[in-house]
C-alpha cells in the first residue's frame, strides 16, 4: 500500500471536515426548523393566551362599570353620562373581543371546543350585563332579583376561562418539553461532530455554548421552576433577542405574567366579594356569614354573640358641607375608630352608606358590650375637635336561643333607632322594655290594617275661631283610634305606623272622604281644616284625588284648607313635586297652611320659596308666653312677620283667656284651643258656647313686659 500523501491526507481531512461540516450544517438546518415549527406553535398559544388576557380584562372592566352603576342605581343615587357611557364602550369592547377569533385550522381542537364554551359564556354575560344596565336606568328595584343570574353567568365565564387557560399552558408546556428534547438530540450530535473537528470548530462551539446552549438551559430551567409552581421573578433570559429564541422567552414570560395575574385577579374577586373597597371593612355578605357562623356556634358554647347596628350622626350635612370626599373620609375615620375599639375576635363591617356594625364574640355579656359602646363614646369624644368630627348612635342586640342573624340585626338596628329619636350620639341596648314596646308597635301595625273597614278609626273636629269676636269659622278634622282592646290609641303613636307601613295614603283619603262627607252639612261659610303626612306626597297624583273628593262631596275648594307641616317641604330630590302638588290645591281656590309654624328648620325659607294662605304658630309657644318672655316675643314676632307678610295667623292651643287677651292685643285674628272648644264628634257652628267665658284682659304692664 502506497502511504497517503499530504495532500491526500489534507484533502481527506478537508473532505471529512467539509462533510462533517455539511453535515453539522444539515443538522443545523434539521434543528432550526424543528425549533421554528415548535416556537411556532408556542406563538399561536401565546397569542392566544393574550388575547385570554386582554378580555378578561375587558370582563374585569365591565364588571366593575355594571357593579358600580348598579349598586348607585340601587341606593337611588344619581349615574353620571360619563359612567354610562363608560360602561356602553366596556361593553363594546368586551364584545368586540369575543368576536375576534383566530383561525379553526391553527387552534387544536380541544382549545377550540374549550374557547366556543367560554365565548358562549361571555355573550352570556354580556347580554345579563345590558339587562342590568337596562334596569338600573329603568327599573332599580328589578336589579336584586337579577343579580343572582348575573353573578352565575360571572361564575360560569371563569370558570370556561380558567379551563381553557389551564389547556392552554399545558399545551405550552408540552411543546417546551418536547422542543428541549428534540433541541438536546440535536446538540448531541453537533456536540459529536464537534469533538471530531475540535480544534478547527472550537470558536463554532464556543459560540454555540454562549449564544444558544446557555439561553435554551435558562429557558428550559425557568420552564421547570413554572411547572413546580415556584416563583420565577425577574425577567425571562433571552426575552430581548429578536430571534426564535427571544420568541420563546417571551412566550414564556407571557405565561407567566397570566399565571401571576390569574392569581392576583382570583385573590382580587375573593377580596371584593366580602369587603368594602372604601374603607376595607368586610362587607354586608361576610358579616352575615360570619353572624350566621357565631350564632351557630354560640348554641354549642352557649356564649351571646353581641350584635352593634351604628350609624353616622349628622351624615347627610357632612357630605353637604365637604363634597363626597369629605364623607368618604369621614367613612374611613369612622371605620379606623370603630377597628381600634374592637378586639381582634371582633368583626367590625360596613354595611353600606353610613351603616357599620360590629359582631362581638367572647366575654361576659352585657358588660363585654357595654364596655365596647364606651371605649366606641371615648374614641368619639376625642375627635370632638377634628374639622368632622366622628359621632354615632349605636344599638345593641344580644342573642338568644335560636336567634336567627337577621333578626338579631333587625333588633339592634331598632335599638339604634332609638338611640336616634332620644338625641343621637349615644347608645342603647335591645332589652325587654324595648322588647315589649316593640312588640306592642308590631301589634298595632298589624292591628291598623283594616281598622276604618272595621270601623274602629272615626273623626273629631275642633273649632277654629275668630279671636275677637269668638264666632266659628272652621274645624280641623282630627282622626282618632278606638282599639276594641288597648282603648284609645294616641295620633302620635298610630300616625308614624302608618307612615312606616305605607298605609297612610289609604287612611289620608279615607279621613279627607269622611270630612268632606260631614262638611258637606255644614254652613256654606265654615271651613274644613284637613292635615297632609309628607308621605302623602309621594303620590303625584295626591292633589287631583283631593279635589276629586271636593267635587264628589259637593264642596267648593275655597272652603278646604290643607295644613302641611315643614317636614313636608324638606324632602330634599321630592321639594318640587311636593311644591306642585301645594299649587294644584292653591290654584283651586284650597288654602295652604303651613302648620307648626317656627319648630322647623327654614321656616323663612318655606316663606320666600312658597306662597302660604295661613300660618298656625306651634301650641308649645302659645302655652309657655305668659311666663316665659322668649316664648312670648317669638308669637308677637310670628304675629308681626304675618302682618308685613298679609298671611293670617291662628294660634293654636289657647286653653286660656289670658291667653287670649294678649293674642288679640297682638292683632292675631285666629285662635284654636280648648278654650274655644275641644275636638268632638260633632261639629260647633255658633260662638254660642263661649258666651260664659268672658277674656280676662292682660293689664298693660304685662304686655310691656312680653
Amino acid at each position: 500500500m502506497l502511504p497517503t500523501s499530504i495532500s491526500t491526507r489534507v484533502a481527506a481531512a478537508f473532505g471529512a471536515v467539509l462533510a462533517l461540516g455539511l453535515m453539522l450544517l444539515v443538522g443545523g438546518v434539521m434543528m432550526g426548523q424543528a425549533i421554528y415549527s415548535h416556537n411556532e406553535a408556542v406563538g399561536r398559544l401565546t397569542t392566544l393566551l393574550q388575547m385570554e388576557d386582554r378580555q378578561d380584562q375587558l370582563q374585569r372592566r365591565l364588571r366593575l362599570g355594571v357593579g358600580e352603576v348598579t349598586r348607585l342605581a340601587e341606593q337611588g343615587r344619581p349615574v353620571s353620562d360619563a359612567q354610562w357611557r363608560n360602561v356602553a364602550v366596556a361593553i363594546i369592547g368586551f364584545h368586540r373581543g369575543n368576536a375576534h377569533v383566530a383561525p379553526a385550522a391553527e387552534i387544536p381542537a380541544d382549545i377550540e371546543a374549550l374557547g366556543a364554551v367560554r365565548r358562549e359564556a361571555e355573550a352570556r354575560f354580556a347580554l345579563l350585563s345590558v339587562q342590568l344596565l337596562y334596569d338600573a336606568r329603568h327599573a332599580p328595584a328589578a336589579i336584586g332579583a337579577k343579580m343572582p343570574a348575573f353573578l352565575a353567568a360571572l361564575r360560569d365565564l371563569e370558570s370556561s376561562r380558567s379551563d381553557l387557560r389551564r389547556t392552554l399552558i399545558a399545551r405550552i408546556d408540552a411543546t417546551l418539553k418536547q422542543n428541549f428534547r428534540d433541541l438536546s438530540k440535536g446538540l448531541s450530535r453537533v456536540l459529536l461532530g464537534a469533538v471530531t473537528v475540535l480544534a478547527v470548530l472550537l470558536a463554532c462551539v464556543v459560540w454555540l455554548r454562549r449564544r444558544l446552549i446557555a439561553p435554551i438551559v435558562a429557558l428550559a430551567e425557568r420552564v421547570r421552576q413554572l411547572s413546580r409552581g415556584e416563583d420565577a421573578w425577574g425577567l425571562v433570559p433571552g426575552a430581548a433577542r429578536r430571534d426564535e429564541l427571544g420568541d420563546l422567552a417571551r412566550g414564556i414570560g407571557d405565561y407567566r405574567t397570566a399565571v401571576e395575574q390569574r392569581r392576583l385577579a382570583e385573590r382580587r374577586i375573593e377580596f371584593l366579594a366580602h369587603h368594602d373597597v372604601l374603607t376595607g371593612l368586610p362587607n354586608r355578605l361576610l358579616f352575615e356569614e360570619r353572624l350566621a357562623h357565631e350564632l351557630v356556634r354560640s348554641r354549642r358554647t352557649t356564649e351571646r354573640v353581641a350584635v352593634f347596628a351604628i350609624d353616622l350622626d349628622e351624615f347627610k350635612s357632612i357630605n353637604d358641607r365637604f363634597g363626597h370626599a369629605g364623607g368618604d373620609e369621614a367613612l374611613r375615620a369612622a371605620a379606623q375608630l370603630l377597628s381600634g375599639c374592637a378586639r381582634a375576635s371582633d368583626m367590625v363591617a360596613r354595611l353600606g352608606g353610613d351603616e357599620f356594625a360590629i359582631i362581638q364574640v367572647g366575654g361576659e355579656q352585657p358588660a363585654a358590650a357595654e364596655a365596647l359602646v364606651q371605649r366606641i363614646m371615648a374614641a368619639c369624644e376625642a375627635t370632638s375637635s377634628d374639622t368632622v368630627p366622628v359621632q354615632m348612635s349605636i344599638g345593641v342586640a344580644l342573642s338568644g336561643v335560636e336567634q336567627a342573624g337577621e333578626e338579631l340585626y333587625n333588633l339592634a338596628d331598632m335599638a339604634m333607632y332609638r338611640a336616634k329619636a332620644e338625641g343621637r350620639h349615644t347608645a342603647r341596648f335591645f332589652d325587654d322594655q324595648f322588647k315589649e314596646e316593640v312588640r306592642l308597635r308590631w301589634r298595632l301595625s298589624r292591628d291598623l290594617e283594616g281598622a276604618a273597614e272595621r270601623g274602629e278609626l272615626y273623626l273629631v273636629y275642633q273649632p277654629i275661631a275668630h279671636a275677637e269676636t269668638l264666632e266659628v269659622v272652621g274645624h280641623e278634622a282630627l282622626l282618632r283610634w278606638a282599639h276594641p282592646e288597648l282603648g284609645d290609641i294616641p295620633p302620635d303613636r298610630f300616625i308614624p305606623l302608618a307612615e312606616a307601613s305605607g298605609r297612610i295614603d289609604v287612611i289620608g283619603l279615607w279621613v279627607a272622604d269622611q270630612a268632606m262627607a260631614a262638611a258637606s252639612r255644614w254652613p256654606d261659610d265654615m271651613t274644613l281644616a284637613l292635615n297632609l303626612s309628607p308621605i302623602q306626597f309621594r303620590q303625584p297624583a295626591l292633589a287631583h284625588e283631593l279635589l276629586a273628593l271636593a267635587r264628589h262631596h259637593r264642596i267648593t275648594p275655597t272652603r278646604l284648607e290643607f295644613e302641611v307641616t315643614e317636614s313636608a317641604t324638606l324632602l330634599d330630590n321630592r321639594r318640587q313635586p311636593v311644591m306642585t302638588v301645594l299649587r294644584t290645591l292653591q290654584n283651586q281656590g284650597a288654602r295652604i297652611v303651613m302648620d307648626d309654624f317656627g319648630t322647623g328648620y327654614s321656616s323663612l325659607g318655606n316663606l320666600r320659596d312658597f306662597r302660604f294662605d295661613k300660618l298656625k304658630v306651634d301650641r308649645s309657644f302659645v302655652a309657655t308666653m305668659l311666663h316665659h318672655t322668649p316664648s312670648a316675643s317669638i308669637v308677637r314676632s310670628i304675629a308681626a312677620l304675618g302682618a308685613s307678610l298679609d298671611i293670617p295667623i291662628v294660634a293654636e292651643g289657647v286653653e286660656t283667656p289670658a291667653q287670649l287677651a294678649l293674642l288679640c292685643d297682638w292683632g292675631i285674628p285666629q285662635v284654636q284651643g280648648f278654650l274655644i272648644g275641644r275636638p268632638n264628634r260633632q261639629a260647633i257652628h255658633c260662638a254660642d258656647t263661649f258666651a260664659a267665658r268672658p277674656a280676662q284682659p292682660v293689664s298693660a304692664k304685662r304686655v310691656a313686659q312680653l
